[in-house]
């Protein structure tokens, strides 16, 4: 078709007769000799405030001369060989970028953060500075101590908060300061409102329950009077799955009894009891024969085997089974010579049918500072990391390897 007449500013030949094309205008011929015959762009119109003398260097955009637009220019040379049309386009950089660099004044610097290699100066700091702390050169350790957390605010998620955590501990070595532990009436409930959203927030506890549970259902098959010693129970979360797998079991639910064993309350409450309640009223909803006993022990050295056996004379013929499970508190005893012993007599003396123990593999109480920063440091950052991915809704978490220091049923 017939190309559209453009603008009178522009040299553009976008047809030809030979082609089978509509008419088209040449341009009127110009002295090639001339001084003034060069291929010079018309310039678009300046910017109000721009300086009028500086319109002549820059160079135009590369405009499409199509669709009948009668705003745009370009540049460019054209000539006719054979019944062919050739053109030769002068392209050039936008002057936006020019404009507005010399419109908002001097250029602002930018800092670019490699966050992964600040991650691994963090790394580098933290160890250093444990190292430092482990030779008793706190003038290196005060001096790397102050780098930690400009290094960790260069991080998210999971390793910022570790780096945080672990920072302030190694602070508290290099300046001595040990803080009094807090007996607030807040630090109980805050304890509990912690453990239940930790066991809503990642698999860990709740596969240590569930296979426990296993476990403890598979030896108490058969048996009409069954008896549970916890040595944590907490809130009491692992055994409702227990009372409702016993409920629906062929024959009817045994008689279940459960001791629960837990630490005593800075505000003097019987948080025990208050556990027990709330299980002897789901019990009671199920229709299982439910007893219950809490005992307060600052730790769990402080059992003998006469708190563990049943009140009263057993006139029962049937022999009352026992299981003892734990979740998470033996490697406490670490710390306290000849207690873990002591604990592990008291249970084979209540002649148990299964122990079940969930612990870690990680052990934190033994070997040199050093050795136990690293591989505290190991441990949690990869606990955190499982927490963030939870947190986020990401569905891969509920199958992502146990931390180091994981969990083993026993």
């Amino acid at each position: 078709p017939p190309a559209p007449r453009l603008a009178s500013t522009s040299s553009t030949v976008t047809g030809g007769a030979a082609a089978g094309g509509g008419f088209f205008d040449l341009p009127p011929p110009v002295d090639s000799s001339s001084s003034t015959y060069a291929l010079k762009p018309i310039p678009s119109p300046p910017p109000p405030a721009a300086d009028p003398s500086t319109d002549s260097a820059r160079e135009p955009k590369r405009m499409r001369t199509g669709g009948g637009s009668t705003s745009s220019s370009s540049s460019s040379s054209s000539s006719l060989d054979g019944g062919r049309t050739t053109s030769s386009v002068v392209e050039a950089a936008p002057p936006a970028a020019q404009a507005s660099a010399g419109a908002s004044g001097p250029a602002v610097p930018v800092v670019v953060v490699d966050t992964q290699e600040a991650g691994i100066r963090l790394v580098h700091a933290l160890l250093a500075c444990a190292e430092a702390v482990q030779q008793e050169n706190f003038t290196a350790a005060e001096a790397l101590v102050k780098q930690i957390p400009m290094l960790a605010s260069s991080q998210g998620g999971a390793m910022r908060k570790v780096a945080a955590y672990f920072g302030e501990a190694l602070a508290r070595r290099v300046y001595r300061f040990r803080p009094a532990p807090d007996s607030s009436l807040l630090d109980a409930a805050f304890a509990d409102l912690l453990h239940a959203h930790f066991y809503e927030s990642c698999p860990y506890l709740k596969f240590a329950h569930f296979t426990a549970n296993q476990a403890i259902l598979e030896a108490f098959a058969g048996c009409r009077r069954v008896h549970v010693v916890d040595f944590g129970i907490k809130q009491g979360m692992q055994w409702p799955a227990l009372l409702q797998a016993l409920a629906l079991r062929p024959g009817g639910p045994p008689s279940f009894r459960l001791t629960g064993v837990g630490p005593p309350q800075p505000d003097e409450t019987d948080a025990l009891q208050q556990v027990g309640w709330k299980l002897a009223q789901f019990a009671h909803t199920i229709r299982v024969d439910f007893q219950y006993r809490g005992l307060v022990a600052a730790t769990l050295a402080d059992l003998e085997p006469f708190m563990l056996q049943p009140d009263g004379e057993d006139t029962d013929d049937e022999p009352e089974v026992i299981a003892v499970n734990s979740v998470f508190e033996l490697h406490r005893l670490l710390a306290q010579p000849g207690a873990l012993e002591k604990v592990l007599g008291t249970v084979r003396a209540v002649r148990p049918r299964i122990v079940t123990v969930v612990e870690q593999e990680a052990n934190h109480n033994s070997g040199s500072f050093l050795d136990r920063f690293t591989e505290s440091l190991h441990y949690y950052s990869t606990m955190f990391d499982s927490l963030e991915g939870a947190g986020s809704g990401n569905s891969a978490a509920e199958a992502s390897p146990a931390p180091a220091g994981g969990t083993d049923q026993v």
